[in-house]
């Protein structure tokens, strides 16, 4: 099986990336491809040209699930799947899956496909495993970390940057977009490889894990 993966943003990748590893390594005959978008970006309304070239994840859902539907709907023997990553930041969670699934739906896509939701962004699945954030950081402010409620809307990244990032976020936003965005890849990689799949609290990595697994038992 081949699985296309579209994320939102670097650091995203960076952290799809170390969980692929994980769960395909003794899967290996799964074939995987990560894209990484610069940023969520909105809905398009008319699909033209300047709405889809943007390099954001939302402007381009609909003409990349369309373009791999051609590409691979009705191709014999090769199961493929596209999962979509993306943040939920303050939105309602059940609405903005089924604005995501109107898309699929709007373009009559065919090829199995799956939305998952980071509530409220990436970085609540880091700090999911608490373990794997001392492990990379073992300097992380344990009472910053025991505070934070799992999945809530508070700001995740800012709570992260407080646990780990010296000077908190008060120091981290004299830093240019650049730098945080390259901050953000780090703490993803780095977090990333010592994390616990199982021992994950944070039930929207739960819900991506769970789709994960669904591709791995429907072809083993």
């Amino acid at each position: 099986m081949h699985l296309h993966f579209m994320t939102e943003d670097p650091s995203g990748e960076k952290l799809v990336e170390c969980i692929a590893q994980k769960l395909f390594a003794l899967q290996p005959s799964f074939t995987y491809e990560i894209k990484g978008y610069h940023g969520l970006g909105g809905f398009t309304r008319k699909n033209t040209i300047k709405e889809t070239r943007t390099g954001k994840l939302l402007n381009d859902l609909a003409t990349v699930l369309d373009g791999l539907n051609k590409k691979y709907a009705g191709v014999p023997n090769y199961p493929f799947a596209v999962i979509v990553v993306v943040d939920n930041d303050d939105r309602d969670t059940e609405q903005f899956r089924e604005e995501l699934e109107a898309v699929a739906k709007g373009k009559n896509i065919s090829i199995d496909h799956a939305f998952c939701i980071a509530v409220e962004e990436m970085e609540a699945w880091l700090l999911g495993d608490k373990n794997a954030v001392k492990a990379a950081y073992p300097h992380a402010k344990t009472d910053v970390l025991n505070d934070y409620e799992q999945d809530s809307i508070c700001g995740t990244w800012e709570v992260l940057a407080n646990a780990i990032y010296q000077g908190g976020m008060k120091k981290l936003k004299k830093e240019s977009h650049h730098e945080i965005g390259n901050l953000k890849c780090e703490w993803a990689e780095k977090i990333g490889e010592h994390m616990e799949i199982e021992q994950n609290e944070s039930p929207s990595f739960q819900f991506f894990i769970s789709e994960f697994r669904k591709r791995i038992e429907a072809v083993a």
